[in-house]
């Protein structure tokens, strides 16, 4: 007797002290609700001691900026305004930059109506100006926005060079999901007026890609998950013939996915763009444990559709006792797939796989407490079909029945499809683009084509340059340094750089009448241009220039680049800067820009090293089950088959892997296994009964076989439901995963049975006597 039959007798001897149990659990794990944040931004992902993010928050800490985001406008779209510099519009941008500097999380707001400009004057030196004092265009505007025009801390940041666009930047002091949420939230409700007076605006920068991005996945997924319960509830009313069995098999799930959801937030660990997944997640996986008890007992009961409660009660205990062991080993092998995304440094993903394995080994234990004390209350006739019993069994026999008689073509059609899918293989590269990360209609997709075309590019790369100790940064070895590191806006994808370099040479302009060459003009030049600039404007020089921590920073805008392109960049980008760089100066990379990077070099290693262990664990697991070595590789080739195939006829076709499709080897090599453990299980019980061969096949299919296609059916619809997430990559995800479950399916009930009736045949002749 194995633990989970033990557990069940249990249950059916004590229902009220299980439900109630089982109810007290739930509602303790469910408090856990009330407890759960939601996280955006690196931090949520990556998780706040990824060495990229702590980066990132020493340079944003540094300088009070390195994670900006931006609300532009264009006066082609918006209908109250023909140029940036209208009283309209400068009204607009002042009232808004003005509100959001107060907001609490914020460091800086520039526009075009509040950002100092330095002006020369008739008689002394250039003083810092404003468009816009007040909110009211200042009187000599017309000179100022002629002057803003020449700017290059102007143009390109905050206002385009024909005057038609214009952003408020926004300058956040830490990269918390929270501040970024508070931020964001302040920034459209202030917009909101002025939007409903003709103005359009779109939000660009990383803060607004995850918040609102963030939120559309989460609403998504909302109207996802009530669509995938009514799906995977068809697909079972439809396959038993019975919509109490549907009824049943989800309550069994229910708890386990509120549990888990609960531990999250007990643990702390907050929801995430990717522990959205998890409730559609456990649902679809929780369902197949159930599949497994239900069909079995609708098999048995089939023929006795009166049957009393005890009799019903020693029916499902004898299905219990024959699905119990196979059930324990493919849930285990489903939570060693998931389990192995521990090993990622992206602590969101570790979190997942953490959370989808306790939530999958809950759901059997539901399986074999809950479900049978439902089940058995219920008349045998209301989840069971005599008449769909026989039709399963028909069907199933006709289905298996070619491998059986020709083994060795089905054979050499698997090994043909398995040599493409391995070419293929060698093909498939890891890439996404922006676009393909969150689908063609995002928001923030078409907000930043827009802010590209008018005015800035929505990404930026920061890099912070250190000086040796005892060198001050603002002198003109320090500066020659800085102006080699901005030489890599030459790179393909970088732009225009801003440092403390651009007002610099402007206000040299305006001061000495000629261009700041660095090396030839006079050495003191610059520390007393830095003087005036900073008596002017300090908060610009602070953004820029870090004196006590001996440090200098540029920032470049960059274009959203595929993965594959941002990769040769930030390798360019070191390349250089190993070339520019004196010794005992050192740099740090950055930024939005590399955060990302960092986060999708996370990925790939995971899936990698995921995979592997992921594999490892189920062979071991497998070894140990069926205590035999040649049974534990034939489960995985029908498993291994579906994931190099799909796989494969991604990299024959070019689709490449992005970061959700990333994820499904591993995820799938946990669940195409299952089917192969319940069919070999039933096998291997069959020829330790005495049964032959092709008998056992047989026997095997028809005991298994329902639930086999029922688990998979509701597996491959559930996870097709993703495919409707707007977020591309969740929906390459679900796809992926639905279309290697249908492979492992048919490779469980084609090519494993080939696979025993050919080794059975190639053993039976090496034992003959020569």
């Amino acid at each position: 007797m194995t633990g989970l039959h033990a557990l069940a007798m249990l249950a059916l001897r004590r229902p009220l002290a299980t439900l109630l149990l089982v109810a007290l659990a739930t509602l303790g794990l469910s408090l856990g609700l009330l407890r759960l944040r939601s996280e955006v931004g690196y931090r949520g992902l990556l998780g706040a001691s990824h060495p990229a993010v702590r980066e990132l928050d020493a340079h944003v800490a540094r300088f009070g900026g390195g994670l900006p985001f931006a609300a532009v406008w264009s006066c082609r779209e918006s209908t109250p305004c023909e140029s940036v510099f209208d009283a309209s519009s400068l009204g607009m941008a002042f009232e808004v930059a003005t509100a959001l500097a107060a907001v609490p999380g914020v460091g800086r707001v520039d526009s075009p109506a509040t950002t100092g400009l330095m002006m020369p004057q008739d008689f002394g030196l250039p003083e810092a100006r404003r468009l816009a004092p007040g909110g009211r265009p200042a009187r000599d505007l017309e000179a100022l926005a002629a002057r803003a025009r020449l700017d290059p801390t102007w143009v390109g940041q905050i206002v385009s060079a024909d005057a038609l666009a214009g952003a408020v930047l926004v300058h956040l002091e830490d990269s918390e999901g929270a501040t970024a949420e508070r931020a964001l939230t302040a920034l459209r409700d202030l917009i909101a007026p002025h939007e409903a007076q003709g103005y359009r605006f779109h939000l660009v920068g990383g803060p607004v890609e995850f918040v609102v991005a963030g939120g559309e996945l989460t609403r998504a997924t909302a109207r996802l998950v009530p669509l995938m319960v009514g799906i995977v509830a068809a697909i079972l009313v439809g396959l038993f013939r019975s919509g109490w069995a549907a009824i049943l098999a989800l309550a069994s799930v229910g708890p386990a996915v509120v549990g888990t959801l609960g531990l999250q937030g007990w643990l702390g660990w907050p929801q995430t763009s990717l522990t959205q997944v998890l409730p559609p997640l456990l649902l679809v996986i929780g369902v197949g444990d159930a599949m497994h008890v239900l069909a079995g007992y609708a098999t048995r009961l089939a023929h006795a559709p009166d049957a009393t409660r005890a009799r019903r009660e020693q029916v499902l205990l004898a299905g219990l006792s024959r699905v119990a062991t196979p059930c324990t080993l493919t849930s285990l092998t489903t939570a060693a797939g998931f389990g192995s995304f521990a090993v990622s440094r992206l602590e969101s993903l570790a979190h997942v796989g953490l959370l989808a394995a306790f939530g999958v080994i809950v759901a059997l234990l539901l399986c074999f407490s809950l479900l049978p004390i439902l089940v058995v209350r219920l008349p045998a006739r209301r989840v069971a079909s005599r008449r769909a019993s026989e039709s399963w069994e028909r069907g199933l026999e006709r289905l298996v029945s070619p491998s059986r008689r020709r083994p060795a073509v089905v054979l050499l059609a698997a090994a043909l499809l398995a040599a493409l899918g391995a070419w293929g293989f060698a093909r498939l590269r890891v890439d996404a683009s922006f676009e393909e990360l969150y689908g063609e209609q995002s928001q923030v997709v078409q907000w930043a084509r827009a802010a590209a075309h008018h005015l800035r590019a929505p990404e930026t790369l920061e890099i912070g340059v250190q000086v040796p100790e005892g060198v001050d940064p603002t002198s003109t070895q320090a500066l020659e340094v800085l102006e080699r590191v901005e030489g890599l806006a030459s790179l393909p994808g970088l732009g225009a750089p801003l440092s403390i370099l651009q007002p610099l040479r402007e206000l040299h302009r305006l001061v000495h009448r000629e261009p700041l060459v660095l090396g030839r003009s006079e050495p003191a030049r610059p520390e007393r241009l830095l003087r005036l600039l900073a008596a002017e404007e300090p908060d610009l020089v602070e953004l820029l220039v870090d004196r006590r921590g001996g440090a200098l920073r540029v920032s470049f805008q960059s274009a959203k680049l595929p993965q594959a392109e941002l990769r040769v960049l930030l390798e360019d980008v070191h390349r250089r800067l190993d070339g520019v760089l004196p010794p005992g100066y050192e740099a740090s990379v950055t930024g939005p820009l590399a955060t990302v990077a960092g986060m999708i070099d996370e990925i790939r290693r995971t899936q990698l090293e995921s995979f592997g262990l992921a594999g490892a664990l189920i062979l071991l697991l497998l070894g140990l089950f069926f205590r035999s070595g040649r049974l534990a590789l034939l489960a995985l080739v029908p498993t291994l088959l579906p994931v190099v195939v799909t796989l494969g006829a991604m990299g024959i076709v070019g689709v490449p892997l992005d970061v959700g499709s990333a994820m499904v080897a591993a995820v799938v090599l946990g669940l195409a296994v299952d089917d192969a453990i319940h069919l070999l299980f039933a096998y291997a019980t069959g020829r330790r009964a005495g049964e032959g061969i092709e008998p056992a096949i047989v026997a095997a299919i028809g005991a298994v076989g329902r639930p086999l296609v029922s688990t998979s059916l509701a597996l491959l619809t559930g996870f097709a439901v993703l495919a409707f997430s707007p977020w591309r990559s969740v929906a390459s995800f679900g796809l992926l995963s639905a279309v290697a479950i249908l492979a492992a399916l048919l490779a469980d009930l084609l090519v494993l049975p080939a696979l025993l009736v050919a080794t059975a045949r190639l053993r039976a002749r090496a034992a003959r006597p020569h």
